[in-house]
């Protein structure tokens, strides 16, 4: 008998067990109906980032459809026993904010986790002022990018990279007919008049967020927009920022040098609340901010 034919009842074996644990257990259910798809994507010559997408938007599918029934749409907890949305402060009026729109990349992993803390900013910056695009999902991708080339040089990319600008350079550079102004007693100022500036954020694990900013590049090239990084004076107030960005940071700083140190002190959501002080907002916006991802880090370890 040929080493071939030996190892077919092996892998109807294993098919037959899979299939076993499918009818009895949502969770492998659905992971053998994902790897049944990715096979089809594959044999239909479906690979490198479309495969991603293809894959990630049906694992999001699952997601929502499992979490459908107890969880709240918009703070993610669960909507019976641990929803934060009736403790959540207002969304903030237009008039607080500067002439700014937050592109926010989720990764799709991210996507109705409880603990994320850059999903506060959907409900407290005003509407038009900042959009979703899911990492992952079919067609946010192309969106993100058709958002940036609408006006690329008034676009930055949030990024801890030692070769980034601080976002006094950036501004610098800028044409004298934009509208920002220049540094002005520690804070830099913007005119009623300012064009838009727009704000990639992207939001995930370090490993998964490198990845997103190596796939803008790559699909935009010289393009892409400038990168800015921030330099807080103290640690994260998130609890997931303190108990792991410390050590993802010490290693991927032994790993690669072009990493800001400094610049990784604090979460998605903080990071933007002090890129808008910067701009030019009141301190009550960032405090605003704030208090969201405090609230969203209460009795985290209780939670279901």
């Amino acid at each position: 008998m040929t080493e071939s034919a030996c190892a077919l009842p092996a892998q109807q074996e294993q098919q037959e067990r899979r299939r076993s644990l499918s009818s009895s257990q949502p969770y492998f259910a659905a992971v053998e109906k994902m790897r049944e798809h990715r096979s089809s994507f594959v044999e239909a010559g479906v690979d490198g980032f479309d495969l991603f997408e293809k894959m990630a938007t049906l694992n999001l599918s699952y997601r929502i459809e499992e979490q459908r029934t107890n969880r709240c749409p918009s703070c993610w907890y669960d909507r019976e026993i641990r929803c934060i949305c009736d403790r959540m402060p207002a969304r903030m009026e237009r008039d607080l904010m500067p002439n700014v729109k937050f592109l926010l990349l989720l990764h799709h992993k991210e996507y109705l986790n409880a603990g994320n803390s850059a999903k506060v900013l959907l409900s407290l910056l005003p509407k038009e002022q900042i959009e979703l695009f899911v990492y992952g999902r079919e067609g946010d991708f192309d969106r993100l990018v058709e958002e940036i080339l609408i006006d690329r040089e008034h676009t930055l990319t949030l990024w801890p990279g030692r070769e980034s600008q601080t976002i006094e350079e950036f501004l610098a550079e800028l044409p004298t007919d934009s509208g920002w102004a220049a540094r002005r007693n520690g804070y830099i100022e913007s005119s009623g008049e300012s064009s838009l500036l727009r704000i990639v954020v992207l939001d995930g694990t370090y490993t998964n967020a490198k990845n997103m900013h190596k796939t803008i590049r790559k699909r935009l090239k010289e393009n892409a927009p400038k990168n800015v990084a921030l330099h807080p004076n103290e640690a994260s107030k998130f609890h997931r920022a303190q108990k792991t960005y410390g050590a993802s940071i010490a290693e991927n700083l032994k790993n690669n040098q072009n990493l800001d140190k400094k610049a990784m002190r604090i979460s998605t959501a903080e990071a933007c609340g002090l890129l808008l002080r910067e701009l030019g907002c009141q301190e009550e916006v960032q405090k605003t901010i704030l208090e969201a991802v405090m609230l969203n880090n209460v009795d985290r370890k209780s939670c279901p």
